[in-house]
């Protein structure tokens, strides 16, 4: 008995032995020379012919066949590292495509059409910055993290005369502009830094005035949610993401391949819009009511309060027009329908083309961090006509 307990380990570490050639024969075979293959099936066959009763035998062949597995580490260790670490970012960008590709998806605000729910590229004056972010936004005043510093003194009294585009650091849009004799650099586009500074009907400047003093901000980054979607029908007054595919504007081509808005009118819908209201009347319903009867979401819309300004009845929805959404469609706003091409210019959305619904803002860390439509609107009567500033 005693002889037997005593080669339980010696056997015991004989087969691991073996199971770790095997294994290196499989796992490294790409990087193993036809010799070292050859070394390593040595110690396989070898180990089958070591007496499992003779304890001293089997120590003596694992010590040697220890040792040259060991040195075969050494000699590929830095291979495997690299390897290793290949597949584990290959997994990780296969999990990250999988997720975006069915789950969710990032997606970047470009422009103010949902603004002040969701804002785009956009400027932030110094002085109303701490009113629209969270004291956690303080790091969004980093430079290129999250915004660009637009600071503008005039130098001397002149009338703008040119400017041209630019970039800095060879990657962000920059505009340079000739006030007088001097030559000022704003972060953004021609068209950008032309509707900041309001050129079209703003020529003159004077010396020591301040046009800009603040930040360029980069927008709002949300996440979209791609699944529920399919099994929850979209709803009056979802932010919903959808593609532009075979949808045609009448009076603008479409700027991009995405779009985000408001989903106002389902299937069957008749639509109105009246003294900045929204109408609605259902399917088979008799009458027309006000959107905020069909969703609470709604009610910031019309409080004309922060920015929000109801909706500006215009072309397809003009004063005195209806219009029904056809089956298998929708329609959809901007919140801020004073400077949206929405549903107004170019009609319906057909179901096919719904990616799904705004899920939650994840940069930058404003007062609109969280989830998509639960903050309330900032106290203060919205401004009109126009969308306080915020271009």
């Amino acid at each position: 008995m005693f002889a037997f307990l005593s080669l339980r380990k010696p056997r015991k570490e004989l087969r691991e032995t073996v199971l770790a050639a095997k294994r290196r024969l499989i796992s490294d075979d790409d990087i193993l020379s036809d010799a070292k293959k050859e070394e390593l099936r040595g110690i396989v066959s070898g180990a089958a012919a070591v007496n499992r009763s003779d304890r001293k035998a089997m120590e003596e062949f694992i010590r040697s066949a220890s040792a040259r597995l060991e040195r075969l580490s050494d000699v590929h260790g830095n291979k495997r590292k690299l390897r290793s670490i290949l597949d584990i970012l290959a997994v990780a960008f296969a999990v990250a495509f999988g997720i975006r590709a069915l789950y969710l998806q990032p997606f970047k605000i470009p422009t103010s059409s949902m603004q002040p729910t969701l804002f785009g590229i956009h400027y932030v004056d110094r002085k109303g910055f701490a009113e629209h972010n969270s004291p956690a936004a303080n790091l969004l005043k980093i430079p290129y993290l999250a915004v660009r510093p637009a600071e503008m003194k005039i130098a001397e009294d002149g009338e703008f005369r040119a400017y041209q585009p630019s970039r800095e650091l060879g990657i962000f849009d920059t505009t340079l502009l000739q006030i007088g004799s001097s030559v000022y650099s704003l972060p953004g586009t021609i068209n950008q830094v032309a509707r900041y500074l309001d050129l079209e009907r703003r020529q003159e400047f004077k010396q020591g005035e301040v046009p800009a003093d603040g930040w360029l901000s980069t927008g709002d980054h949300l996440f979209v949610d791609r699944v529920s979607i399919h099994y929850l029908p979209p709803r009056r007054g979802d932010v919903i993401v959808f593609t532009t595919e075979n949808i045609k504007s009448p009076t603008q081509p479409l700027g991009g391949y995405y779009y985000i808005k408001r989903l106002v009118g389902l299937p069957g819908d008749t639509l109105k819009i009246v003294d900045r209201m929204l109408y609605i009347k259902p399917r088979g319903a008799t009458e027309f009511k006000p959107a905020t009867a069909f969703s609470k979401k709604f009610d910031r819309i019309y409080s004309m309060e922060g920015g929000y300004q109801g909706h500006i009845a215009s072309e397809l929805l003009a004063p005195g027009l209806e219009l029904t959404v056809p089956d298998d469609a929708f329609f959809a706003l901007g919140d801020n329908t004073s400077n949206s091409l929405d549903g107004r210019n170019w009609g319906f959305i057909p179901r096919k083309n719904m990616i799904g619904r705004a899920l939650n803002i994840f940069w930058p860390l404003s007062r609109r961090w969280g989830f998509v439509d639960t903050k309330p609107a900032l106290s203060g009567k919205t401004v009109l006509p126009g969308s306080m500033g915020w271009q």
